[in-house]
């Protein structure tokens, strides 16, 4: 009996790895970022570069695209392991500027300058969104991560200044920069080649983000090359560790981004741990009535079917938006405080409340 057990498991475990090697050479995947001696690549911005495997089983082929040439090799799957043979590369001479990605992922990732083959353990996972990642590490811990579908263009409403309004810590109590005293006017300009620019409390900054997507994760912002000035602030130094902290963490910003179509507002908010985000509006901070601020609470958080809202006010206009900025609800005039969430995915959102008072966004998570 436990012979035929472990013949069982085995049968089994072969099975499904064939259905994801399947799997796998059957979808066209884009890159998302190469790490290199614990370094992450991510693909320039503008560029796209996708992996597809051809053939039948073993006889397997794999190509891609880099910036400007072409990478193909022979492709064979050996239980958790992928080996890439018989490399070739096109002989373009790349001299576009994004050529040193080229370059790194070519020759110090999927090979070395001379071709040689190298063998990778492979990661594949489908998540309960329907989205795929498909990853290869080499025998340095040195990997890819590719995903399913390609990134999308940035909204373009990103590329404005915005000033920073509020500060939210762990889905606390938010934090107003209308109440510093004496007042500061922090700011971020992002520009379209995606380098920005801004000031803290006292010192003016600049870099560049890097711009990528992970399945079920939302669109991030990615800080390099940050410069700031160093002078001593007479105030609000520790807003201002904490505002560029976020910037030299070498970490990805999950970020949403929006704008009003009816008056131009825009919404944009950036955080580098779920709870702990900053929010920017288009305009400068003048000051947040009282009544403005507190117009209204939402309970549970998280929630699963129903979302309650407390407030003294009437017809409220309601916007709930995922963590890409899309609407998904929307409620021209709420008449019983109630809003059905049954339907959304599980994840983050955030809703923006408008009454007579003004508006208000506050964050929820739906389980």
């Amino acid at each position: 009996m436990k012979n035929i057990l472990i013949i069982f498991c085995v049968l089994f475990i072969g099975n499904n790895l064939f259905s994801q090697v399947l799997d796998i050479v059957q979808q066209t995947w884009y890159l998302r970022q190469v790490q290199l001696d614990n370094i992450q690549f991510y693909v320039p911005y503008g560029e796209i570069i996708e992996l597809n495997f051809a053939g039948i089983n073993p006889n397997y082929t794999v190509s891609t695209n880099g910036i400007e040439n072409i990478f193909s090799a022979n492709a064979n799957f050996n239980n958790s392991e992928v080996t890439f043979s018989n490399s070739e590369v096109t002989s373009s001479n790349c001299t576009a500027s994004n050529c040193d990605f080229e370059n790194l992922y070519f020759y110090q990732f999927l090979s070395n300058q001379a071709l040689e083959a190298k063998t990778f353990t492979y990661f594949y996972m489908v998540f309960s969104s329907g989205r795929k990642l498909f990853r290869i590490t080499d025998t340095n811990g040195n990997r890819a991560e590719f995903t399913d579908q390609p990134l999308e263009e940035v909204d373009p409403v990103l590329f404005q200044t915005w000033y920073l309004h509020a500060m939210e810590a762990d889905l606390g109590d938010t934090e107003y920069i209308a109440d510093y005293d004496p007042p500061i006017a922090p700011t971020i300009t992002i520009n379209p080649d995606l380098s920005f620019t801004g000031i803290g409390s006292c010192n003016e900054f600049s870099g560049n983000f890097d711009y990528t997507e992970y399945p079920n994760d939302g669109l991030m912002l990615v800080p390099k090359n940050f410069d700031a000035t160093t002078e001593n602030c007479q105030h609000h130094s520790d807003f201002e560790n904490y505002y560029f902290f976020h910037f030299t963490s070498n970490q990805p910003l999950r970020y949403i981004a929006g704008e009003d179509q009816s008056n131009g507002e825009g919404y944009f908010s950036f955080e580098l741990m779920p709870g702990f985000t900053f929010i920017f509006f288009n305009y400068p901070v003048l000051s947040v009535p009282e009544s403005e601020k507190k117009f209204f609470t939402i309970y549970p958080n998280p929630a699963n079917e129903k979302l309650f809202i407390k407030t003294s006010e009437n017809n409220l206009l309601i916007s709930i938006a995922d963590i890409n900025g899309r609407t998904v609800i929307s409620i021209n005039n709420l008449v019983s405080n109630t809003i059905d969430i049954s339907a959304l995915k599980s994840g983050m959102y955030f809703i923006t409340i408008t009454s007579s008072e003004g508006k208000s966004t506050k964050k929820f998570i739906k389980t």
